[in-house]
């Protein structure tokens, strides 16, 4: 399962890739074709307590170009399992901060970040259990808090791989932060899956 190629800066930059599948057991290995490295951040997830997997990789100083592409490498049997991949590219970024996961809030996290640093970035991917109005015309849509600059939007057939990501700069260190989502049509389910990164300049 491969994205479809995009431009990136050649060097320096940090992706963050999410990886939802439909089965824990999904997942074989990420990578993408200009032979970076990706290290998984917190380990294997439960996305929003369905049995589904919630996964996020980071490369930092990666390798790119044109062309770029990622591919999501599915275990023997696993092969039509649904999935999902949203990739961030960072350019400038020096380093990663704090990394928060829940999956017990509906629209916020149970784990807020706390900046550690000024001027940093956070990134937040974050997805319903419910993936209520995902089938219909129109899609569902999903929406971070004012002052977020929302990037991607997915909504798979499967409620374990709808979701969204977005970003806010965070002028001071030491700021709780914790975006609360909205969608369109109300998500009926009492759970929700959230990463929070902190990137810093």
């Amino acid at each position: 399962m491969t994205t479809p190629s995009v431009n990136t800066p050649a060097t320096g930059s940090i992706i963050l890739v999410q990886v939802l599948t439909q089965g824990g057991g999904t997942l074989s290995s990420l990578r993408d074709n200009k032979g970076n490295t990706y290290t998984p951040l917190l380990g294997a997830q439960s996305y929003a307590g369905i049995g589904a997997g919630s996964y996020l990789y980071a490369c930092v100083n990666a390798k790119g170009g044109s062309g770029q592409n990622w591919s999501l490498i599915k275990t023997p049997s696993y092969e039509d399992n649904e999935a999902t991949l949203f990739v961030v590219v960072l350019s400038g970024a020096s380093s990663l901060g704090q990394v928060t996961y829940s999956n017990s809030h509906a629209n916020d996290s149970a784990a807020p970040l706390v900046t550690t640093g000024p001027n940093s970035l956070v990134v937040s991917f974050w997805g319903p259990a419910d993936y209520t109005g995902s089938q219909s015309s129109p899609t569902n849509d999903y929406n971070p808090p004012a002052g977020w600059t929302r990037l991607d939007i997915g909504n798979n057939s499967l409620n374990s791989n709808s979701g969204a990501d977005a970003w806010q700069t965070v002028s001071a260190a030491g700021t709780s932060v914790n975006p609360m989502w909205s969608a369109r049509t109300p998500i009926n389910n009492a759970t929700s899956s959230m990463w929070l990164v902190e990137v810093k300049p």
